[in-house]
């Protein structure tokens, strides 16, 4: 036979062999790559995207601030490529539908900056990028070109359950804060300055279900700015809000127990309020809760305090609610700290998000000899989520454990309570 010959018959078996093998892996693989894909189909839960599909933020020399909507139905963070002290994103997580606002602060350097914004959602790195790209300061544009602004920002979004935070006015002269609308809620210190200088905005609670917008002007060097500068809060439906102010015993200072007035002593007029207890540790006869100057404490030695709120009877039907409050741990004045457990639950309908929390914000008498400005913080603020609430559920709050004893070092657990908010979740 032609040497040839078979050797070309081999290679035709060798090949057909070969495809034989190839095709059933080609179509498996097929397979495997369809499922994959309607499986990522399937996959809802990591779902983002931003309103529009913008794909870069080109910011001018001077700086400028936009919001941006997301779509998402999970819980999402935004993640800066590095840390760029130029450029701040706030709030930088959320949860379902939202907003984050990328401000660029005004760029005095001659070379032009860029960084990307990635974004993650239900810890899931995600393909959506944003591209934030500044211009260069103008070889032309002189330094002391006179400008004034808000944080470099065109407006200001602030939370529905009300805001204590910093900003920076930007300005090379004197400047003055006219508020023209919103005085009423809105409070900003200092109202008035020169150059560069730090100014606090405060506002509570917006109770109401629409959205309220402050109108400010902005004044340099005596002379008002083009365009008037927009604070807006969105509204909540409240179901509960209490500061406790009805409330007058005792110091404000956390270290300063004299006067305080225990829980059962209360006149009838303040346990009209529908505040009471639910439970007493085992040999302690009386609650362990007590009225301050505008807040409540929890706890005492060797007996760890509770309180609980009236029905929610504003809830109507069964509602999912977001609970928020501020609390503070006990801290002796000369340094020695309680333990910082606070626990959590309900009543009735409804299951808590968190059953407990770790309260480590520390009051510094140093700097806050008052106890005032501890308050304000946003370290002092925690929430979780009532799920299936009605009319009939009650929310309790406790310091630690009924009974304490024997458990040292901490056999003191005193926690103090403030501004309790229950809104319907959105």
């Amino acid at each position: 036979m032609n040497k040839t010959k078979v050797m070309k018959t081999n290679s035709y078996a060798q090949l057909k062999a070969g495809l034989m093998v190839f095709v059933p892996i080609c179509l498996f693989s097929l397979v495997f790559l369809s499922s994959c894909e309607k499986d990522n189909d399937n996959d809802h839960g990591t779902r983002f995207e931003l309103k529009d599909n913008p794909a870069s933020l080109t910011a001018p020399s001077e700086g400028t601030s936009q919001t941006y909507t997301v779509q998402s139905d999970g819980a999402w963070k935004v993640e800066l490529l590095r840390d760029e002290r130029w450029m701040k994103v706030e709030p930088m997580e959320g949860n379902g539908a939202g907003t984050f606002t990328v401000t660029v602060a005004r760029n005095t350097t001659l070379e032009a900056r860029q960084s990307v914004l990635t974004f993650v959602v239900d810890g899931k790195i995600q393909n959506n990028v944003l591209k934030v790209e500044q211009e260069a300061r103008s070889i032309n544009e002189g330094d002391n070109e006179p400008y004034l602004s808000f944080d470099w920002m065109q407006s200001l979004e602030i939370p529905e359950a009300g805001i204590h935070g910093r900003y920076a006015i930007r300005s090379t002269g004197d400047w003055r804060i006219e508020i023209l609308e919103g005085a009423d809620w809105l409070n900003i210190e200092p109202m008035q300055g020169k150059l560069d200088m730090g100014v606090t905005v405060s506002a509570g609670v917006n109770a109401a279900p629409g959205t309220r917008t402050a109108r400010l002007a902005l004044y340099l060097d005596g002379v008002q700015v083009p365009d008037e500068f927009e604070i807006n809060q969105e509204g909540m439906e409240v179901v509960l809000l209490e500061d406790f102010n009805w409330l007058g015993y005792g110091e404000a200072i956390f270290h300063d127990t004299g006067g305080e007035k225990r829980m059962d002593l209360w006149t009838e007029a303040e346990l009209a309020k529908g505040w009471g207890w639910l439970n007493i540790a085992p040999n302690n006869t009386t609650p362990s809760t007590y009225a301050r100057d505008g807040f409540v404490k929890l706890g005492k030695t060797n007996y760890g305090g509770d309180i609980l709120s009236p029905k929610l009877s504003e809830v109507q039907g069964t509602q999912n609610l977001l609970v928020s409050f501020k609390a503070i741990p006990y801290m002796t004045a000369g340094g020695t700290k309680d333990a910082t457990t606070l626990k959590v639950g309900v009543t009735g309908p409804g299951t808590v998000s968190v059953e407990e929390f770790d309260i480590d914000n520390w009051p510094d008498y140093d700097a806050d000899p008052n106890c005032t400005e501890v308050w304000k913080a946003p370290a002092a603020i925690r929430s979780f989520v009532i799920t299936g609430a009605t009319a009939e559920t009650q929310i309790w709050f406790l310091g630690g454990d009924y009974d304490l004893r024997g458990k040292e070092p901490f056999n003191k657990n005193r926690i103090f309570l403030d501004d309790i908010l229950v809104a319907v979740k959105k």
